[in-house]
């Protein structure tokens, strides 16, 4: 991010660092009726004791309701399996630990974080019981952002936890999805190899964020043509404020009065 002039975030929160947290976020969304554990040591999020109790599951994409169990297992693999959950729709908070996984203590064993609860834990930890703007890419609407919602609620007793969320399109190169197995992967490292980290934003500035975009060739020669327009415009603005400021000619306020400038003006247009 450094290298693309992105600004580092103001607070960063690692999973490892908060887990005897995320244990007691778990702990308190059973006690709200809304969890429970299993005698595996796993915890899962009661979906229809969730809906019961007031609330709304599946927020963001309700249309998905009906294919939620085909659509969880999909999305957490293994995670979704387990002796003792009460239905195939109810999602992990705790999973106990296999041979060779991570694991930390808990009290229902040895284990790990569920995928969604650490995002709730870390984001409650920064912004509370309401937060205004949450955003990600859109195939994280579901299952894990309605997830998110979902536990988030029932652990601060709230009807909504997020006011807003932007779904970002999908990024392709060369009209494929990137994807390691189809060998289009392509990292920012290398991708800075070939344009300047200005193209590189330019692009992503120039595409609707919540449209798809498609990386490839022929747009960032477009990119490097507009950076250039750009920087061209700027050393014309600079040459324009370095004669106002040599008294060169003058602005009253009211416009430019300076024959001097409206030539200037003329031989430097606005691009």
């Amino acid at each position: 991010m450094a290298h693309l002039n992105v600004l580092q975030p103001t607070r960063v929160i690692r999973v490892s660092d908060v887990v005897p947290e995320i244990v007691s976020f778990v702990e308190k969304i059973i006690e709200s009726g809304c969890a429970y554990p299993t005698n595996d040591g796993d915890v899962y999020f009661d979906v229809a004791q969730f809906q019961a109790s007031g609330h709304r599951y599946a927020k963001l994409k309700p249309s998905n309701a009906g294919d939620t169990e085909k659509l969880l297992a999909e999305a957490e693999g293994s995670l979704t399996h387990g002796v003792g959950k009460r239905t195939n729709v109810d999602f992990a908070l705790w999973k106990s630990s296999k041979a060779g996984e991570p694991r930390w203590p808990s009290p229902w064993g040895e284990g790990r974080p569920g995928w969604h609860i650490e995002c709730s834990v870390m984001a409650s930890m920064a912004f509370g019981a309401n937060m205004d703007i949450h955003s990600g890419g859109i195939d994280l609407a579901f299952p894990h952002h309605d997830n998110e919602l979902a536990q988030s609620e029932a652990y601060h007793d709230c009807q909504r936890w997020v006011n807003y969320f932007l779904h970002t399109g999908h990024l392709s190169i060369e009209g494929a999805k990137m994807s390691k197995s189809l060998k289009n992967f392509i990292t920012i490292k290398e991708a800075l190899g070939k344009y300047s980290a200005r193209q590189l934003r330019l692009a992503f500035l120039t595409t609707a964020w919540d449209g798809p975009m498609d990386f490839k060739d022929d747009i960032m020669e477009e990119m490097k043509s507009l950076e250039d327009k750009i920087s061209v415009w700027f050393s014309k603005a600079e040459l324009i404020l370095e004669k106002v400021e040599a008294g060169e000619f003058r602005n009253t306020g009211s416009g430019v009065e300076d024959p001097a400038v409206v030539k200037l003006a003329e031989r430097y247009p606005l691009l």
